[in-house]
Formats: C-alpha cells, structure tokens, sequence
C-alpha cells in the first residue's frame, strides 16, 4: 500500500545547526544520566541503587546509543516513520518513507512494525528545547527521584525515535560488536565471582569490582 504525504527534505545547511545542538544535549544528557542504573531504579529501592550486575551489562549500552540517536535525529535529513516492532506469524510488514510517499511493505522472518506517528524534521528543535529544560532540571533543580524519572523518559523517547531514524545496516554491526562488549562483561563477573570464592576459601577479601555506570 502506498500513500502520498508531504516529507520536505531539509537543506544540508539546516542539519548542520541541529548537529551542534545534538553535542551540547550529549554532554547534557549524560551528566544528567550519571550515575546511570536502569535496573536498580526499577527493581530495587534508592540506596541500592547500582548494585546489580545486570546494569553493568546493559546500563553502558542503553546511554551509549541514546547518545548516538541523539546524533542521528539530529542528522536526518528526510522524515521517517517512528514505530515499534513486534512479532507475526508468516512475515510481517512495516511502514517507510520513501521519496515523499508512505509505503507499506511485507518483511521477512516475522517481524512486524506499528506505526505510531511520522517524525519531521522540523520537529528537532521542538523536541530539543524541551529535552534541553528537562535535562536542566533533573541536573541542577530535580531530586534524585525526579532525576531518573526525566531521564529514564528522554533515554526511552530518544531510542524510539533513533531506532526508526537509524539503518537497518548499522543496527546489525553495532549489535554484533555490542554481543562481544556482553560476553566480555559477563566473562569479567565469572572471574569476580571465582576469585571471591577462593579469596575466600584462603581467608582474603573479595575482588574489587570496577566502577559501573
């Protein structure tokens, strides 16, 4: 199925600005995040915040590509479809744009899409003064509870809509290198684990863990 929209393209001297823009909300975003523990803030109470290894496994990742699709929204140059992925039985289908026109088109290996709205890029500074006020306040006015919060919500509506904003190739090569990031990760935990056993076992003290997010 195929629908005529209206997508301008913006001018190559349009992006530029939104991509300086897109570096100050970096720096923003991540000293807003810091100390980032996704996990302990939805498991776990306030002061026990961090200590799960789960967050060492995925808190880095879950920043790292908010930053980067804080970069790519800022970089798009036509509108895209902002969807989310789901599963169907015998293929699926999702929704794109494609020389200003909207196409829906079947996909392979049960992967279906919804779409939720169509982004434009005229959109950006709407959406950047907004995340700019709420960064602000979750750094230098917000309590620790509202900080995460605000920054759990700009972390989720940056992976929504950078998700949709970034190619299907890079999506495959950033997850492979991300899988061999994991298994380092979790190979480093086995060792924590093992030399506190035999520290342990010898009368010592447990190996001390590195910093996480």
């Amino acid at each position: 199925m195929t629908t005529k929209t209206f997508t301008p393209v913006s001018p190559t001297s349009w992006i530029a600005p939104r991509q300086v823009s897109s570096i100050f909300l970096i720096i923003l975003l991540y000293t807003a995040a810091t100390p980032f523990a996704p996990v302990s803030w939805l498991t776990g109470p306030v002061e026990m915040s961090g200590a799960y290894v789960l967050d060492r496994l995925v808190a880095g990742i879950i920043l790292a590509c908010a930053c980067y699709f804080q970069w790519a929204i800022a970089s798009l140059r036509a509108a895209v479809i902002v969807s989310l992925p789901s599963l169907s039985v015998g293929g699926g289908s999702t929704t794109r744009v494609v020389n200003g026109r909207v196409e829906t088109v079947r996909t392979t290996g049960g992967v279906d899409s919804i779409p939720l709205w169509m982004w434009q890029t005229g959109d950006y500074w709407q959406f950047a003064l907004v995340e700019a006020g709420l960064l602000a306040v979750a750094e230098f006015w917000g309590g620790e509870v509202l900080r995460r919060v605000i920054v759990g919500g700009v972390v989720g509506m940056l992976w929504l809509v950078g998700w949709s904003a970034t190619p299907r190739s890079l999506k495959t090569w950033a997850w492979e290198h991300i899988k061999a990031y994991m298994f380092w990760i979790i190979l480093d935990e086995i060792f924590n684990v093992g030399y506190g056993v035999f520290r342990g076992a010898a009368g010592g003290g447990a190996r001390r863990r590195r910093g996480r997010f």
